[in-house]
């Protein structure tokens, strides 16, 4: 046991050769002897090779005939591997104890024999309740076959790794764990019963089932969600990011973020990045972005810093929205602000030089018209030659006075602004009958009262549009005008029997192309007063419909409809084979 031989031994002290290490002061043990005339207890003691052991010893004092004590025999026997045993076991059950997943063994019967302080926390239940009682003490009714099942394979000496289920606390909470099983085996390897290892997953779980909610909402949002490192990698790329820049996720994630940025817009990354690592948001940031296939798309950003547990900034979240539409919108509604504001400034301008032809030159040629007709009154004593020019002048100035009075009312009828859209209507279409030689039948409401300004005006140009361009274009020997109001909305319709409009025409009208200032400034006047304007055509009729909303009781002389819904006039045309 030592690796003494007798002779190194014999003669010896026992302790010094030994180098015993006592567990109390050897005087103590000497008087213990003495009195009892034995002593026991364990001592630390040095081989031969210099390894230590611990013995479990037992002294026997050996007296004589007077009691004095003649010699002690020491029996010892080395316990240093059961020692080991027990101080690994203590070790186990500190780990055991220690441990902040719960740890329970049980018999083959499924019988609870251990139960550490994690159990006691996680389940509510203390060893005293717990030792003793079937493990089915934790085991949700609809999870019974469970355990069955459980047992079964732990008595074939199988192991459960990482085995989530549910289980239930002392007051009927049910947490998710992750249990992993394994047999525990007596000293012949046979299967006596099962250790568990149980850690509660409920907050894990719970933290899953978010992270899942959140990443089905980034990829059903119809806005591209994209992450990106502090150095410009993206990370992450959602559904919509797809569709928004034609890249797939395998394609963006791990390119620098600059794979849908523009050359010329490389700096705003830059400084993006900069204010990120501040900590800054950047909101609303309106910018154009480049998709896979090279195309060029508005889009406005919202940036926000990503930050670790710790509150580091490790990144960065991109919200875009393709923004592409709305601001084409925006610039067709500048357009058409534009163009309306254009259609009053013409309006205004044709009414001024109306005015100024009527008040000026048509003033000055009465005036000359007066002077005249005065050297008529004297042409008899002029000769025959001069008395004959002046008849060609007084008839030249009237033909003069007569083509400005017409001029000025097409310009802008006086009798519009003065009586209403039905006499200004009328007096239009005669003239416009006498100069064309184009019959026209024109059908108003008997109880037509006065409309908003804008809307008579708006009426009136377009009946002036329609038929210059029959006298035009058409060649047809008839028109068309008729004039109906419902509740609410004021019909107008304008029909021709000529040639009809070619298909690049009304391709160009449905395309919203230029198709001439006249089809160009009527989509407009309807435009701005909410309406809708429908051309149908085909090689022998011209049909055009004008519908525009008029609110009810607003018939005011000289009120104004700009404040209606700017709506997207609805413009049609039709083949000759839809008629």
């Amino acid at each position: 046991m030592y690796g003494f031989s007798r002779e190194e031994a014999i003669g010896q002290v026992s302790h010094d050769l030994l180098r015993t290490e006592f567990p109390e002061p050897l005087e103590s043990i000497k008087e213990k002897l003495l009195e009892d005339g034995h002593w026991a207890g364990e001592l630390r003691h040095t081989c031969a090779t210099g390894s230590r052991l611990t013995v479990s010893t037992r002294w026997i004092a050996e007296r004589d005939e007077y009691g004095n004590v003649l010699s002690v025999l020491e029996s010892n026997r080395d316990i240093s591997d059961a020692q080991r045993a027990q101080e690994a076991q203590n070790r186990l059950a500190a780990i055991v104890e220690s441990s902040d997943d719960a740890i329970i063994s049980k018999d083959l019967s499924g019988i609870i024999t251990t139960w550490n302080k994690a159990a006691e926390r996680m389940f509510g239940y203390t060893a005293n309740e717990a030792i003793g009682q079937h493990i089915t003490l934790i085991i949700p009714l609809d999870r019974m076959d469970e355990e069955s099942n459980i047992l079964t394979r732990i008595g074939r000496g199988e192991r459960i790794d990482h085995f989530e289920t549910v289980r239930r606390t002392k007051d009927g909470t049910l947490i998710d764990i992750a249990v992993t099983i394994s047999p525990i085996k007596d000293a012949t390897g046979r299967v006596i019963g099962a250790s568990k290892v149980g850690r509660d997953v409920t907050l894990m779980k719970k933290s899953e089932r978010v992270a899942a909610l959140l990443s089905a909402i980034v990829d059903s949002s119809n806005d591209a969600i994209v992450s990106k490192d502090l150095n410009g990698t993206i990370t992450s790329w959602n559904k919509a990011a797809e569709t928004t820049f034609g890249y797939t996720a395998e394609e963006a994630i791990g390119h620098h973020i600059t794979l849908i940025v523009p050359p010329d817009r490389l700096d705003e990354e830059a400084d993006i990045l900069a204010r990120i690592r501040r900590g800054e948001r950047i909101e609303h940031f309106d910018t154009v972005r480049r998709r896979k296939d090279g195309t060029l798309i508005d889009t406005s950003i919202t940036i926000s810093p990503i930050r670790d547990a710790r509150g580091h900034i490790i990144g960065a979240s991109k919200v875009a929205r393709d923004i592409t539409e709305h601001k084409r919108i925006e610039r067709v509604l500048r357009e058409a602000e534009f163009s309306g504001r254009l259609l009053r400034l013409q309006d205004e301008e044709r009414r001024h030089f109306a005015r100024e032809l009527h008040d000026s030159a048509g003033q000055l040629l009465a005036a000359v018209s007066m002077n005249i007709f005065a050297v008529a009154e004297e042409k008899a004593r002029l000769s025959p030659e001069v008395g004959r020019r002046v008849d060609e002048n007084c008839s030249l100035i009237q033909q003069a006075m007569s083509e400005i009075r017409i001029i000025s009312h097409l310009l802008h009828p006086p009798l519009l602004d003065e009586v209403g859209l039905r006499s200004a209507l009328r007096d239009y279409v005669d003239g416009f009958a006498q100069r064309s030689n184009i019959r026209v039948s024109l059908q108003l409401p008997d109880d037509l009262e006065r409309l908003p300004r804008d809307a008579e005006l708006s009426l009136f140009r377009i009946v002036q549009e329609c038929l210059t361009n029959i006298h035009r274009h058409s060649g047809s020997a008839t028109a068309g005008v008729s004039l109906s109001r419902k509740p609410g909305e004021i019909k107008l319709q304008v029909t021709d029997h000529g040639r009809g409009i070619s298909r690049q025409i009304r391709d160009n009208i449905v395309m919203g192309k230029s198709s001439g200032v006249g089809f160009h400034g009527m989509r407009e006047r309807v435009r701005q007063l909410g309406g809708t304007l429908e051309i149908q055509s085909n090689s022998n009729e011209t049909f055009v419909l004008v519908v525009l909303p008029i609110r009810d009781g607003a018939t005011t002389p000289g009120s104004s409809t700009t404040g209606s819904a700017e709506l997207e006039p609805s413009v049609t045309t039709h083949r000759p084979s839809d008629f």
